[in-house]
């Protein structure tokens, strides 16, 4: 691992350890934990802005699983679901994960729209897109769906995980967690029975 990369684990250890929403990410925090010097890690992120921006893009890399997606011994409708099930808000922190996503969203886009928000929001776009598509075509090398659907289908998952989220803000009591997880199996199940 590169001491980049160090720095990085470092942050996030340091979320992770944390009440959320109270890590200390201050450059001194990150430099003690990753047991290098202030300076050091100057050299590599020169604005505290830098070390956020690789810090939230560290997690989501860290954050987002594959699970058993390449378990060919496992019904693949489940291993798909649960693979993009991650991207749905939990019964646990739904109120803390919508807010976050909207929060997000307003920072990227909203009228006081920060730079660094919309580069953040771009990699999570991409992250999720990429995650899909590799996910559809693992399951598309075991003849469960057509290569050539794996990119229309990886959309339309992605569309639907982002109207769910944004739907469980406006109408929370109509898309609640189990609501949204309800229709992404059934999105999933039309996917995939397609090719059989």
């Amino acid at each position: 691992m590169s001491r980049r990369d160090d720095i990085i684990s470092a942050a996030i250890r340091l979320t992770e350890q944390s009440p959320p929403g109270q890590a200390s990410l201050s450059v001194r925090a990150v430099a003690k934990e990753a047991g290098i010097g202030a300076s050091t890690l100057r050299h590599y992120f020169p604005t505290q802005s830098d070390l956020h921006e690789a810090i939230a893009r560290g997690s989501m890399d860290v954050a987002v699983k594959d699970f058993s997606i390449a378990d060919s011994n496992l019904d693949p409708t489940e291993r798909l679901f649960e693979c993009c099930a991650q991207f749905l808000p939990t019964h646990e922190h739904r109120d803390m994960q919508l807010e976050l996503w909207f929060m997000m969203h307003l920072s990227a886009l909203g009228p006081d729209r920060r730079e660094v928000s919309r580069r953040l929001l771009e990699y999570g776009h991409d992250f999720t897109y990429a995650s899909l598509h590799r996910w559809l075509g693992i399951l598309a090398e075991e003849g469960h769906i057509e290569s050539a659907e794996v990119a229309p289908s990886s959309i339309a998952l992605f569309t639907m995980l982002d109207g769910l989220t944004l739907h469980s803000i406006i109408t929370p009591e109509r898309v609640t967690v189990d609501a949204a997880l309800d229709q992404l199996r059934w999105l999933i199940a039309k996917i995939l029975e397609a090719k059989s």
